[in-house]
């Protein structure tokens, strides 16, 4: 005959189930303070942001400032390639409606774009400097685009001028003197006889011997020229306590 009864549980039955209690419970109260805590940050992270974002300006310098610039690379149609980079400052602020967006002393960057040397019967060498980088007051770098437009002061730079579409060109042999020696020789071969095609000819091999060859475009580091931006470039900045 088999007899029933409830099973009692041990004292040391007891005291494992309340211990798996107390650990059930002390990770449901971990989960929920770090669930807080992560709420918390995410919270004022969002606030920070906010803060930051309804403390800063946008502005816009529009296309056409002019910047002065004070070189800090040599560059050198002879010597200078394509891609490398150009180190420049600024030498006076660019302020947009009262407000001083780029301080003096603002780094402004670029690069050689096209560049070709001089070469013979007088041609001078060019080369483009694209700026495309300008340093703001802290720190953040903004993407330009902005062309050579003229030369205040350079030195050993005589012989080199700003075209028309912002390239740094080499001076050439002057068309007058070019002329002058094919005059001598056209008047020479007239003289002795000498048919025109010769007398063409021979001015070509003197254009190339006789004139010098032409001049290489080239600022020294330490020039001051001056810079167009060819496109409005927007920016951020802190709020001005004024």
């Amino acid at each position: 005959m088999v007899k029933w009864g409830l099973a009692v549980p041990s004292e040391s039955g007891q005291e494992v189930s309340a211990g798996m209690r107390a650990l059930e419970i002390t990770r449901w109260a971990v989960a929920a303070v770090l669930a807080c805590l992560v709420t918390a940050g995410t919270v004022a992270a969002a606030a920070a942001q906010q803060e930051a974002s309804s403390e800063a300006e946008e502005w816009t310098i529009p296309e056409g400032t002019e910047f002065k610039l004070q070189l800090h690379t040599t560059v050198n149609s002879r010597t200078s390639k394509t891609g490398d980079r150009v180190m420049a400052t600024l030498i006076d602020p660019v302020a947009v409606e009262d407000r001083e967006v780029l301080p003096k002393g603002a780094r402004v960057d670029g690069h050689i774009g096209e560049v070709k040397a001089a070469g013979r019967k007088g041609k001078g060498g060019y080369l483009y400097i694209v700026f495309d980088t300008v340093e703001l007051p802290n720190g953040e770098k903004v993407a330009i685009v902005g062309s050579l437009t003229e030369i205040f002061s350079s030195e050993g730079a005589g012989d080199s001028a700003v075209g028309v579409e912002g390239e740094l060109k080499g001076r050439g042999a002057s068309r007058k003197r070019q002329a002058a020696i094919v005059g001598i020789v056209s008047a020479a071969g007239a003289a002795g006889g000498v048919g025109t095609g010769v007398v063409a000819g021979a001015g070509g091999v003197v254009l190339a011997v006789l004139v010098p060859q032409g001049k290489q475009a080239r600022l020294a580091a330490g020039s001051l020229v001056g810079m167009r931006l060819d496109r409005d470039v927007t920016f951020s900045l802190p709020a001005s306590s004024q």
